[in-house]
């Protein structure tokens, strides 16, 4: 089957963008009605003494870096998820000894000077199975993270120097985020994991003032760190397939110049915005490659974070984008929207939804819309995490098809410093595959961290 599609309106996203700009009024007014209630009408979610198997915010918003609405890849997140107390299965000190002399070395470092710092090595093996290919793929992802507290340590309203790094490489023949392009899929099964060597990932300044309602960030950063995911989109700790571990339906620009500011008037709502440049790619750090070929790129996010009693918190959200036309490449302008929720239901589950639509004229995806859940402690052990989720991917191409993907996991706490999963995939539709055959892939995956 052919996935037809009709033209849209020019005006269909200037018509989003005013029900954009009313929600956010709504939200805004709704926030100065509420501020003074919302400590007695919510209660405070602690996180889990085990760790962050399943993600939550504070009832504060407190502990985000920039905005409420950001995902698990941040690195103040990743750097929150090392330090966590986490139980393995395999318990035995002496095991844990060498990494564990590493983390507490590194632990009181951040006691005694507010740098934090952190180390995670990645690794996938992936697969496929069935379709037009059989080439597996491997590689390896190596990840140094720092922030340092320079400013109001001990407060709301901090400062943080926030670097990081990352050296991603194959093992053997071809690195796992070939295998797309292979398998004829519309939508990678397996990113994150290629071969571009190092690269400077972020390198910016983080400040949060006003019991840190008003936080801003300004420097070398990504915007989807900050917008626009949802709470288990991570290929390091949840889901594989892009479907889920991006948002493939916003051409987001690489790391590179950028400056984010979110307001959080009370513990029910948030607004995020800012903008970055278009043109930015992660492997490129040279002064003309963050001005010279300046084209913007716009987002902005409103969420409502409320806790409802008996489930646990959750987050709704609605943003838009706009990224400028670059008329020296031909590429045109493209704009979009997406709505994500997240909800925790009890203290193991969680359930997610998002659905993202674009223009279409610099992502292959015009419409994607998908539902998935995590649970920890399904095998009994509360850092485990189990995942399932399915997607729906709608190409701007009529010569794509519709892709439909599945994917399950099973990620154990190996020991308090490795984390080993298992996962597979099913594309029932392949979009640019020659005929319409399923595919399926599965995958492993080790973590270290330190």
């Amino acid at each position: 089957m052919k996935a037809n599609h009709k033209k849209h309106s020019p005006h269909s996203i200037q018509v989003l963008a005013m029900a954009g700009f009313l929600a956010l009024t709504a939200s805004t007014s709704c926030a100065q009605a509420l501020a003074g209630k919302s400590a007695a009408g919510m209660q405070a979610v602690e996180k889990p003494s085990s760790g962050p198997s399943i993600h939550t915010i504070e009832s504060t918003n407190y502990d985000s870096a920039l905005s409420p609405g950001e995902s698990t890849t941040t690195p103040t997140t990743e750097l929150d998820e090392i330090y966590a107390p986490k139980h393995g299965y395999l318990d035995s000190p002496r095991l844990h000894r060498p990494l564990d002399f590493l983390a507490d070395s590194l632990n009181s470092l951040y006691e005694d000077t507010g740098l934090r710092l952190g180390f995670a090595a990645t690794s996938l093996f992936a697969q496929p199975i069935g379709g037009q290919s059989s080439r597996s793929g491997t590689g390896s992802d190596l990840d140094f993270m720092s922030s340092w507290t320079l400013v109001g340590r001990g407060t709301k309203d901090t400062g943080r120097l926030v670097v990081t790094g990352e050296y991603r490489y194959a093992i053997g023949d071809q690195p796992p985020s070939v295998l797309g392009g292979q398998m004829g899929t519309l939508i990678a099964p397996v990113g994150t994991f290629n071969d571009r060597g190092w690269v400077l990932r972020d390198a910016f300044w983080i400040q949060r003032l006003f019991d840190a309602r008003l936080r801003i960030l300004i420097g070398r950063g990504a915007p989807d760190d900050y917008v626009g995911s949802h709470w288990l989109q991570s290929a390091n700790l949840a889901f594989v397939n892009r479907h889920f571990s991006a948002n493939p339906g916003i051409p987001f620009p690489g790391h590179g110049p950028m400056v984010g500011v979110s307001v959080v008037p009370n513990d029910l709502f948030y607004v995020t915005g800012g903008i970055s440049n278009g043109a930015s790619l992660t492997t490129e750090i040279g002064w003309d490659s963050m001005f010279d070929d300046w084209t913007s790129f716009m987002f902005g996010e409103v969420g409502y974070t409320p806790t409802f009693e008996g489930l646990g918190v959750g987050r709704y959200s609605f943003g838009l984008w706009r990224m400028d036309a670059r008329t020296e490449l031909g590429l045109p302008s493209d704009s979009g929207l997406t709505f994500i929720a997240d909800q925790n239901l009890g203290e193991n589950l969680q359930v997610f939804a998002r659905y993202s639509y674009s223009d279409g004229t610099l992502t292959n995806v015009r419409q994607l819309g998908q539902v998935g859940l995590g649970f920890s402690g399904w095998s009994g052990r509360e850092d485990d995490l189990t995942g399932f989720a399915v997607s729906l991917g709608v190409p701007r191409s009529s010569a794509s098809r519709n892709e439909t993907a599945l994917e399950a996991f099973h990620r154990f706490q190996v020991s308090r410093h490795q984390q080993l999963s298992v996962g597979m995939q099913l594309i029932a539709n392949p979009g640019n595959a020659p005929a319409d055959e399923p595919a399926g892939l599965v995958y492993v995956r080790l973590r270290t961290t330190f």
